[in-house]
C-alpha cells in the first residue's frame, strides 16, 4: 500500500496538505487583476495593481480614491510614450525608444523582471506608435513598415544549452500593404485564433499568423476605435465605437465565418448606454479592455474639475497634469428587443497627478487584464 507521500504523486487525495496546497496555489493563480501603467513618477512609470472585484455600487461618489499603493513595479523611461507598454500572458513588456540592446519584463504572477533583446540591433529608435497583439501565444510588435513576432517561451533561467534560448524575434514575413501606421483604427482577431483584422485609413486587411500572408478585404473600416475584442457569448466582436454619433458608446458586428468572406462591413449595432462624454473638456481619453467572457473594463481619463485655473494660467499646457481615473466594470447582453446594454456596472474612481509639466500627446490610459 502506498504511503501518503507516494499517492500524493500517483493519485491526489483531497484529504492530504500538499493537496490542498496545490489547489490553493492554483486558485491564486487564476486570480486576474487590472494593471493601470501611469507616468506619475519623476523618472519614468508606475505600474498599479486594481483589484475590481471589491467595487461596489456605492463607489461612485464625488470624490477620487488614492491609487492602490505601493506600486507593484515602476519602470525608468522617458515620459510622453506610454503607448510602448504591452503585454503577453502575465507579462508586461516596457518598449519605450532607448539605445539599449534590451528592453525590461515584468513578470505580474512570479514578480519577476527579466531583460528581452529588441527586434532589430541598436534598440528601438523609432518613436511612431506601434501595433500589439498576442495570437496564438507569441506577441506581434507592428510598426514603420517593421512586421515582428516574439516568440512563446521566455528564456529558461538555469539553461546551459543554446538552442533552450526561449526569447527570439522573427520577421513575419511580407511586410504590411499599407504606410502611415498612426492611422490604423481599428484591430481585432478573428474567432479562428489565427486571423488579425486590422483597419487602416478607409480600408480593411488581415493577416493569417500560418500562412505569413497579407489580404485585402475592400474599402470600408471596422465600427471600433482601437484594440476590439471577439465575444463568444454576444457571438460579435466588440469595441468602443468610432463611427459619428457613437463616441462614448460601445458597438458590435457580426463575424464572418471564414476570414476570406468578409467584403463589405459587416451588420453592426451601437449600445444603448453611454459610458462617457467624449465631448466634455474633461475627457482626455478611454481604453476598453477585456476581463473574458462578456465581462468588460472601461478606464477613462479626466482632468480634474478645478483643472480650468490652471488651463488659464499655462495656455502652452506646460503644468503638472491633475488628472481622474474613473474605471467601470461590466458586463454586455442583447435585451428583449435585441440591444446591445451594459449590466451589473461598477464604479470607482483614482486620483494622480503627472510627474512631469509636458502636455502628454496621447491620454488614452494603459491598462492590462492580467
Amino acid at each position: 500500500m502506498p504511503n501518503k507521500r507516494q499517492q500524493c504523486e500517483l493519485e491526489p487525495c483531497p484529504s492530504c496538505q500538499c493537496h490542498r496546497a496545490a489547489k490553493q496555489f492554483k486558485q491564486q493563480e487564476h486570480k486576474k487583476h487590472l494593471y493601470l501603467i501611469l507616468d506619475d513618477w519623476e523618472r519614468g512609470y508606475s505600474v498599479y495593481k486594481v483589484d475590481v472585484e471589491s467595487f461596489d455600487a456605492l463607489d461612485a461618489g464625488p470624490e477620487p480614491l488614492p491609487l492602490p499603493e505601493p506600486p507593484v513595479v515602476r519602470f525608468e523611461a522617458r515620459h510622453g510614450r506610454s503607448w510602448y507598454f504591452a503585454s503577453h500572458g502575465t507579462k508586461i513588456l516596457a518598449m519605450q525608444p532607448c539605445p539599449y540592446p534590451a528592453f525590461p519584463v515584468f513578470d505580474v504572477q512570479t514578480t519577476a523582471l527579466a531583460v528581452c533583446p529588441w527586434p532589430r540591433r541598436g534598440g528601438n529608435k523609432l518613436a511612431v506608435k506601434p501595433l500589439f497583439v498576442s495570437i496564438a501565444g507569441s506577441l506581434y510588435l507592428l510598426r514603420a513598415g517593421q512586421f515582428d513576432m516574439l516568440s512563446a517561451a521566455p528564456p529558461p533561467p538555469d539553461s546551459i544549452y543554446p538552442e533552450d534560448a526561449g526569447w527570439s524575434w522573427s520577421r513575419t514575413g511580407a511586410p504590411p500593404p499599407f504606410e502611415d501606421f498612426n492611422r490604423i483604427w481599428a484591430s481585432v482577431l478573428h474567432p479562428d485564433g489565427r486571423t488579425l483584422f486590422v483597419s487602416h485609413k478607409q480600408s480593411t486587411f488581415s493577416f493569417d499568423t500560418e500562412s505569413k500572408q497579407w489580404a485585402s478585404h475592400g474599402n470600408w473600416i471596422l465600427p471600433f476605435k482601437g484594440e476590439a475584442y471577439f465575444d463568444a457569448q454576444l457571438d460579435a466582436w466588440v469595441g468602443l465605437c468610432w463611427h459619428k454619433g457613437g463616441l462614448g458608446y460601445l458597438s458590435c458586428c457580426d463575424v464572418a465565418p471564414a476570414p476570406a468572406d468578409l467584403r463589405s462591413l459587416p451588420a453592426w449595432k451601437l449600445g444603448e448606454d453611454q459610458l462617457f462624454d467624449a465631448k466634455s473638456r474633461r475627457h482626455l481619453g478611454a481604453t476598453l479592455v477585456w476581463m473574458g467572457g462578456s465581462r468588460y473594463c472601461l478606464v477613462e481619463s479626466l482632468a480634474r474639475d478645478d483643472e480650468e485655473d490652471l488651463r488659464r494660467l499655462h495656455e502652452d499646457g506646460y503644468y503638472p497634469h491633475r488628472r481622474v481615473l474613473a474605471v467601470t466594470t461590466f458586463g454586455l447582453e442583447y435585451d428583449g428587443q435585441g440591444h446591445l446594454v451594459t449590466a451589473q456596472r461598477k464604479v470607482r474612481s483614482y486620483e494622480m497627478t503627472d510627474a512631469h509639466q509636458f502636455p502628454e500627446t496621447h491620454w488614452k490610459p494603459v491598462a492590462f487584464w492580467l
